[in-house]
């Protein structure tokens, strides 16, 4: 019976994944909205509807928001402390306990196994994802792999990721240069209005 309750690092304060979705403005959300979508089918028939999306066209105006917008995904995806991370997962992986411990070299070892991962997600994606699989009906009797916790740290980050790609895509509109057609217009308008300009 435990006699104290012992205090795990708590993650630090950051924006979920629910606030860092929610589009800033009417036009993020039509930019980011997907172009169609199209039926996936598996072995036994219909599974689910993929999302197609090719980026829209953005103007300088567009860009402050969608930056906005991207800061707020960034601030929810940022990776937790590797002390939070590995206190949690050692609390989870303690509630299976081996009867010989492992030589400290090999704990180290393992120890970077896990964060090489889960290390890149939040502490408060891990810890959600350890509370799930204690929680599990099934899996709880099992004790976890890396890539299991990693699995649910995956589902737990939902859109996030694809919401990031899609806006560091319409971003990247507003630093492309100008076509070179376009410049060569540019030019040749530049170069005659300077000749006219010239006396005889």
């Amino acid at each position: 019976m435990l006699r104290s309750r012992t205090t795990l690092p708590r993650p630090a304060p950051a924006v979920s994944a629910d606030q860092a979705l929610v589009p800033v403005s009417d036009r993020v959300a039509e930019l980011l909205k997907a172009s169609r979508t199209v039926p996936r089918y598996g072995d036994h028939g219909y599974e689910s509807d993929t999302e197609i999306w090719e980026p829209r066209a953005v103007t300088a105006a567009d860009g402050p928001a969608l930056r906005r917008q991207l800061a707020l995904v960034k601030s929810a995806m940022v990776p937790g402390e590797p002390g939070t991370i590995l206190a949690r997962v050692h609390a989870l992986l303690a509630q299976y306990r081996e009867r010989d411990p492992l030589p400290a070299a090999v704990e180290a070892a393992v120890a970077e196994d896990w964060l090489d991962d889960v290390g890149e997600y939040p502490a408060a994606v891990v810890a959600e994802a350890c509370r799930r699989w204690r929680r599990h009906p099934v899996k709880y009797r099992f004790k976890p792999l890396p890539g299991d916790i990693r699995a649910l740290c995956v589902e737990l980050m939902g859109r996030l990721p694809i919401i990031a790609g899609r806006l560091e895509r319409l971003l990247a509109q507003l630093e492309e240069p100008a076509p070179s057609g376009v410049m060569d217009v540019r030019s040749r308008v530049v170069a005659l209005a300077a000749a006219r300009r010239m006396p005889a």
